[in-house]
């Protein structure tokens, strides 16, 4: 009997330490860290060039700063500059703000303040993104583009611009104004 009421007696203390004096503090989750959020490397003041088959350079592109992340092979960049050369010599020149290079399919996006100035040429386009598909020496975008010479603006929705031979083309809505 002594045995059975010390051993209640123990429970019965046990429950009330338990109860009064509650669980502790709960462990906080600590948030999970995922592999795409860890950086893999970091570029400053990059460089990248593209050659054609016969050994000339085609495209070259500056990156101000980059990271790329663990398991994931795009190259988030900015201050980014991008020239190409067509078969003329004309220069293309793209700027942005921001850009993302995916190396897999050989594509590079500029977004944020995207200046196109075909160098050679009076003019500049200007749009809020444009879509480089590297391979083809193209440059896409379905965003609305404004064209600025010395006499005229044109606007416009979509863009399609063979780097190669220098022929840009406002896919729809196009409208000039002229100055006076």
């Amino acid at each position: 009997m002594k045995l059975t009421f010390s051993s209640l007696l123990l429970m019965a203390i046990a429950v009330f330490f338990w109860i009064t004096l509650g669980r502790g503090d709960e462990v906080l989750p600590i948030p999970s860290v995922t592999t795409s959020s860890i950086a893999d490397s970091y570029l400053e003041g990059a460089e990248r060039w593209s050659y054609d088959p016969s050994g000339t350079r085609i495209q070259y592109l500056t990156i101000g700063s980059g990271t790329t992340y663990i398991n994931d092979p795009v190259t988030y960049a900015e201050d980014l500059i991008f020239l190409s050369a067509d078969d003329n010599g004309n220069r293309w020149q793209m700027t942005a703000a921001n850009g993302q290079y995916h190396p897999g399919i050989a594509e590079l996006l500029l977004s944020e303040g995207v200046a196109i100035n075909l160098l050679e040429r009076d003019g500049n386009m200007t749009t809020s993104r444009i879509r480089l598909l590297l391979d083809e020496n193209r440059a896409v975008t379905d965003a609305k583009v404004q064209l600025t010479t010395l006499n005229s603006i044109t606007t416009g929705t979509g863009l399609d611009i063979d780097l190669t031979s220098s022929e840009a083309t406002l896919l729809k809505e196009v409208e000039t104004r002229y100055a006076n």
